[in-house]
């Protein structure tokens, strides 16, 4: 059962407060197509993910207007996020792993209980494509994945160092993490316990735990069991 998706995140830490200063829909259309190719890439004859979705296609996965997807799209190539590797002019076949080590900086992103059977993301289409706090929700969301220890089903992070990192006020994140959970993407966060420390040193850190498909789904590793040795065994 597919429960995430890889995603490219050096960028991420680096680079997200670049989409503040583009228009606020197109950036969320940039931001939604990025997250689409995620979810439904697959891995290529040659080793590299790609994915065929057409403009309709990808109008009504990511919940986008034609010209949004446009502009989206626009932007993404321009930061060279996407390429395009299609050996025709009229097929789109795009891939998101751009960088020159393909397997170096990338996190899960939570594909079950955020993609439906259909492919649909109810969460994608709930969102109006216009408003900032719904841009910078999408910045916190990736933001979140981006800084998740790999061994925690969550992200602990200080609201005050998210703010510095996404160039936002307090109210501004309070607002986007709001929305997140409003629209699912979010499950819960829980204030971190200060009982043992001073107050001032934790009082805005939080655990943010993203919508999964199930419990623990982004920290499950297989591990290897061994029989017991019976008195008859030969070995």
């Amino acid at each position: 059962m597919l429960f995430w998706k890889k995603m490219p995140s050096l960028w991420i830490g680096n680079r997200i407060t670049e989409f503040n200063t583009l228009g606020t829909a197109k950036a969320i259309a940039a931001l939604k197509i990025y997250i689409t190719f995620c979810f439904f890439c697959k891995e290529s004859e040659i080793g590299i993910r790609t994915v065929e979705l057409t403009f309709s296609e990808l109008a009504e996965t990511a919940s986008l207007s034609r010209s949004l997807v446009n502009e989206g799209l626009k932007i993404l190539y321009a930061k060279d996020l996407i390429r395009n590797i299609s050996p025709t002019v009229r097929k789109k076949i795009y891939t998101i792993d751009v960088l020159e080590d393909i397997n170096d900086g990338w996190c899960k992103l939570p594909f079950k209980g955020v993609v439906d059977e259909d492919k649909k993301i109810s969460a994608f289409q709930s969102m109006h494509n216009r408003y900032p706090f719904e841009l910078l929700a999408l910045q916190v969301y990736l933001y979140l994945l981006y800084a998740r220890d790999n061994n925690q089903d969550y992200t602990l992070a200080r609201k005050h160092t998210l703010t510095k990192k996404l160039d936002c006020s307090l109210p501004e994140l309070n607002k986007a993490i709001t929305y997140l959970v409003h629209i699912g993407l979010l499950n819960r966060i829980v204030k971190k316990s200060v009982e043992k420390f001073p107050i001032e040193l934790f009082n805005d850190s939080y655990y943010f735990y993203v919508k999964m498909g199930s419990e623990n789904a982004l920290t499950y590793k297989k591990t290897i069991t061994y029989s017991k040795k019976t008195d008859n065994s030969p070995f």
